[in-house]
């Protein structure tokens, strides 16, 4: 997730780690560390990770800007692939066309 968040491409998009780690203290030492720059958030009592219903770890979510879940990707993957990349430019993009063909207005 880091490298594509340095990735050229991801300027239309955000990210955010989300840990649900037992041991916070652990994960913000991993976090420093390892110079982390992308946003993280510690979910502590499991809010987010229920709220988005994940089953299994790790889990990534495209959400739009409106809050709707776009698409789950359960599993590791390496993020700034190629293949990876056009999964989230045609999440995105689909977002984009739907919005337009509803009429309602595009940022």
């Amino acid at each position: 997730m880091e490298r594509l968040a340095w990735h050229n491409g991801s300027q239309y998009f955000g990210i955010i780690g989300i840990s649900t780690d037992d041991y916070a203290d652990k994960a913000m030492t991993l976090l420093r560390d390892t110079h982390a720059t992308i946003s993280q958030f510690i979910d502590h009592e499991l809010r987010m990770e229920n709220m988005l219903g994940a089953s299994r770890l790790p889990l990534t979510v495209l959400v739009a800007a409106d809050g709707r879940i776009l698409l789950k990707v359960y599993g590791a993957r390496d993020w700034d692939t190629a293949e990876t990349r056009a999964l989230i430019d045609s999440t995105f993009r689909n977002e984009s066309r739907e919005k337009a063909s509803s009429g309602a207005s595009l940022p």
